[in-house]
């Protein structure tokens, strides 16, 4: 594997897009791989990271 230098503002921009605790040469290769259907996986993404119900909203549902 090659070292690669970045500016501190790319750097950040690499971290801001991580998935979770996923390594930063992950993030790279996800981001660059041509990605098909598009705007699908922008819909999904943007599902994944809103909750659907606040935990309070639960606890009032199964009377907690």
């Amino acid at each position: 594997m090659r070292t690669l230098e970045v500016s501190d503002a790319v750097y950040k921009e690499i971290l801001s897009r991580r998935i979770g605790r996923e390594s930063i040469s992950k993030t790279i290769m996800r981001e660059l791989r041509p990605v098909e259907k598009c705007v699908i996986r922008e819909e999904l993404e943007q599902l994944r990271r809103q909750p659907r119900y606040d935990l309070s909203d639960l606890k009032k549902e199964y009377g907690l």
